[in-house]
């Protein structure tokens, strides 16, 4: 049987531990400011700084998979033998799921022994590293290449995030929220609570203030079945507020907080500073 390689788009949010212990390759996605330095795949920008800089009123762009760089992560692990699974972010919020496509559709045509499924996730950030945990467990447990796609296709229904942003301009100038949904959360404190519906950002409710937020994200939680489900915590330069709201989920939900995750620079550009949510997918039953 030929060995699985899972990868995953940048922005599944995953930890450095988690991608070296399970041999996780990254697509890498870059990001720039208005002195056109790009930052990404090795020239990563720290993230204090990063948000700093937003913070100080500069503002971030992001930017795509490179074509060549993915044909050759692909390649590499096409060349060892493998077959490989790709988890990307919804097709609706970047360009980049279609760029990963091709090049697997290329190297398919090079290498005819090799099989690639790459999976447009619908979401963005930490319910995709969700999935990718869920796929590494299907591998652990031998299963086969078709039935870990079938099984985490089937299992991003399951998954979504509800999150929490300060700042909406980020959002609307990055194209993942319409004009008119970002404009809700600019007078009265008002701040909606987003979250993915059909492959794209949209707004859930909306609330006054981050205490009545985070209120309402538990109360969406609670209608999950934690025997079922496992949760991460996101946030932007928030640890310490992602660290007490995941023991508040843990303690009072019974959920499951597998990870708390920095939301890397590519999103944090459109999410701006001071986000937080809870990403959630259904398990495999393993």
């Amino acid at each position: 049987m030929r060995e699985i390689r899972i990868m995953a788009d940048v922005n599944a949010d995953t930890t450095p531990e988690f991608v070296r212990e399970e041999n996780i390759a990254i697509m890498p996605q870059y990001y720039h400011f208005n002195d056109g330095v790009i930052y990404g795949d090795g020239n990563v920008l720290p993230i204090q700084i990063f948000f700093d800089r937003l913070a100080a009123g500069e503002r971030a762009f992001s930017m795509g998979c490179n074509p060549d760089r993915v044909h050759g992560i692909m390649e590499q692990a096409a060349l060892d033998g493998c077959d490989i699974i790709v988890y990307m972010a919804s097709s609706d919020c970047s360009g980049s799921y279609n760029t990963v496509c091709m090049e697997a559709e290329s190297l398919m045509e090079q290498y005819k022994d090799c099989r690639i499924h790459v999976v447009d996730s619908r979401l963005e950030c930490a319910p995709i590293g969700l999935l990718v945990k869920q796929a590494v467990a299907l591998k652990k447990a031998g299963k086969s290449f078709d039935e870990i796609v079938r099984i985490t296709e089937e299992l991003k229904s399951t998954a979504n995030v509800f999150f929490l942003v300060d700042h909406l301009d980020y959002l609307v100038r990055g194209g993942r929220l319409s004009p008119i949904s970002g404009a809700v959360g600019t007078v009265l404190n008002i701040k909606p609570i987003l979250y993915f519906e059909e492959g794209k950002i949209v707004p859930f409710t909306k609330v006054r203030g981050r205490v009545a937020g985070k209120k309402t994200i538990l109360e969406q939680l609670k209608k999950l079945d934690p025997k079922k489900t496992v949760c991460s915590v996101v946030h932007t330069v928030a640890e310490a507020e992602a660290k007490e709201f995941a023991a508040q989920i843990e303690s009072e939900l019974g959920l499951k907080v597998v990870s708390i995750d920095e939301v890397n620079p590519t999103i944090g550009a459109h999410a701006g500073h001071n986000a937080i949510g809870v990403a959630y997918c259904g398990t495999a039953g393993l």
